[in-house]
């Protein structure tokens, strides 16, 4: 049996998302040293090693070429030679690990052409995100690094469901756009993973508000609303050259909230790229003029809620009552919604139904009859939630009761068959007829709830 093969790729915006959230993901681990001021060009050479690298695994089309694997090898070529003057002798582990990860991932590029390679590349640059999110020196100023992320992996996996669908009209002849809905389908899958999260956040116990995390444990910085750590830290798990360590500086980290001034201090850090800075800024002053704006309102919420707690003092015991009252009324509301689920009147009454016609074998003052055995079978049926309207007559009702209680169709259309004989027909039932029909109530009051779930709709279909 042949194995499955990945989707080829050939659609190019499919490699400029994978080439955004690789690239990201590296200026995410950039942006931790962005005090030595080797950001930019750390950016600019991870930036062209991802281009140059998914720039040759776009050109083979979906088949895996000589030249491609030759530039494979190049790659991981530099990258050795990297690893070995660079990245241990600068950062050590594990940070030079991660890079030989990316450069791992770069030698990759060369050759991607199917979607089971899109994959792992966005799982590499998933573990690199992950990295530098959970890493001390990583703050809320990632943002502006991990929310682009977020958009260029959506992109990248719906560029590639293009892509797909795209080969798969090619596969049928016909000229069709399947782009077109692209930016859409991008715009809505960001937004749902950003409300899911912010949904996460809101139902997340939190040791106090302005965190996003309980810290405690926790090695990384990123859900701190606050000043970063001092860059002075020791060198405390084998990173070398920048002093990154795990353990810092043994100091507290800020709890507080964030404020204007250590947004503007942000702003002021050394290395910041000048957009950032200015958006900082800019975000900022915006921040100053709504609180500002909002002052007033703040002023007139906090009177308006200082007034409420001086008249629940005033009117407790009115407040308690009334909140009992309504307690109560919840209760009986709820009660009566129960009762309504348990029916208890039409339980008993098919209870008594088979207490009279089985072990009886009578009902009321004379000896039942084919009428008593059929609105006794009703009943039951009503009890399990399918009820029969008065607009239906026997057939249609035999129609429902087969399809929903399809391991009991053979009896139900007996004791209809022998009710119709009884109610339309000539003759009266004979005992043994009678009798018979005491059997399949006997059998249906018995098994009505077994396999159930064979059945279809619960609830009568009206036509």
């Amino acid at each position: 049996m042949k194995a499955a093969t990945s989707p080829v790729l050939s659609y190019f915006p499919v490699y400029v998302g994978l080439f955004a959230a690789l690239t990201l993901a590296a200026i995410c681990n950039a942006f931790l040293d962005i005090q030595y001021g080797a950001f930019r060009f750390e950016v600019l050479l991870w930036s062209l090693l991802f281009a140059f690298t998914l720039w040759r695994g776009w050109r083979q089309q979906g088949e895996v070429s000589a030249g491609g694997k030759k530039a494979q090898k190049l790659v991981l070529l530099l990258g050795l030679l990297l690893t070995v003057v660079v990245f241990i002798p600068m950062w050590g582990f594990p940070r030079a690990g991660l890079a030989m990860l990316l450069m791992l991932q770069a030698a990759q590029n060369c050759v991607s052409v199917t979607r089971r390679q899109l994959h792992l590349g966005l799982l590499v640059s998933l573990v690199a995100v992950m990295f530098a999110a959970s890493h001390y020196r990583a703050d809320w100023t990632m943002l502006f690094y991990l929310l682009p992320y977020i958009v260029a992996v959506v992109f990248s996996l719906v560029c590639e469901q293009i892509n797909r669908r795209t080969h798969e009209v090619r596969r049928e002849g016909l000229k069709l756009g399947v782009a077109g809905g692209q930016g859409a389908a991008i715009a809505f899958a960001t937004a749902l993973i950003l409300l899911s999260g912010a949904l996460l956040y809101s139902v997340t116990p939190q040791v106090s508000w302005p965190n996003w995390f309980w810290s405690y444990g926790q090695p990384g910085n990123l859900g701190k609303l606050g000043d970063l750590p001092s860059s002075g830290l020791g060198n405390q798990n084998g990173d070398s050259g920048n002093g990154q360590g795990q353990a810092g500086d043994g100091g507290a980290m800020p709890g507080g909230g964030l404020s204007i001034a250590d947004m503007r201090e942000a702003a002021r850090r050394p290395g910041m790229p000048g957009w950032q800075a200015s958006s900082i800024n800019t975000l900022a002053d915006m921040v100053e003029s709504v609180g500002k704006l909002m002052q007033p309102v703040r002023l007139k919420l906090d009177e308006l809620w200082e007034a409420f707690k001086e008249w629940l003092k005033q009117h407790q015991q009115a407040v308690a009552l009334a909140t009992l009252a309504l307690l109560a009324l919840a209760l009986l509301v709820a009660a009566r919604k129960f009762i309504q689920e348990l029916r208890p009147v039409i339980w008993l009454r098919v209870h008594y139904d088979y207490l009279a016609l089985v072990y009886l074998r009578r009902f009321a003052a004379g000896q039942p009859t084919a009428l008593h055995y059929y609105a006794a079978m009703q009943r039951l049926f009503d009890l399990h939630e399918l009820e029969r309207p008065p607009a239906a007559n026997t057939r249609e009702y035999l129609a429902s009761l087969s399809q929903q209680f399809r391991h009991l169709r053979i009896e139900v259309k007996t004791f209809t068959l022998l009710f119709e004989q009884a109610r339309y027909g000539n003759q009266a039932l004979t005992a043994a007829e009678l009798t018979r029909m005491g059997d399949i109530y006997r059998h249906m009051f018995r098994h009505v709830d077994v396999l159930n779930t064979l059945g279809a709709s619960s609830a009568w279909q009206k036509t």
